[in-house]
């Protein structure tokens, strides 16, 4: 049932004051997690506090996968509950991998880190669990799918 607004609203509709489309509860928030995720700290002027803290490791060399996931998984999961209130319990699951790009002769062209970010919870307005929602993000250089 479409009863939230979409992040990306056509501009024709703002300048003429039409309504705004409306979409489903969870494709909202969807849109509205990986706008956090794919936010750097400090990059929106309006609250530095906002973005996802796991790309200032953009080029960092992670030692300790294990560990590095569990923080991101943390940082992510802190990240949601304090911004996205449609939410709560928020479940946050990252895999981390390096699959290579290769040319047609088969060479590897590049290597870049992609992470898979898995993201489930409640939601209160309807007692309704969120089904499993799933974002890919690129390290070195970022990038989304």
């Amino acid at each position: 049932m479409p009863n939230a607004y979409s992040l990306y609203a056509p501009i024709a509709n703002l300048l003429h004051k039409r309504t705004q489309p409306r979409m489903p509860v969870v494709e909202a928030i969807r849109q509205h997690i990986n706008l956090l995720l794919s936010t750097r700290l400090s990059e929106y002027r309006y609250d530095p506090d906002m973005g996802c803290g796991i790309w200032a490791e953009d080029y960092a060399n992670i030692t300790n996968p294990t560990q590095w996931k569990s923080e991101a998984e943390q940082t992510i999961a802190s990240l949601i509950l304090g911004y996205e209130k449609r939410l709560q319990n928020a479940r946050v699951y990252v895999d981390i991998d390096e699959p290579a790009d290769q040319d047609t002769h088969g060479g590897i062209i590049r290597v870049r880190r992609r992470i898979t970010i898995r993201v489930c919870g409640n939601l209160p307005e309807t007692g309704e669990t969120m089904p499993e929602q799933t974002f890919i993000m690129y390290f070195s250089p970022v990038a989304s799918e």
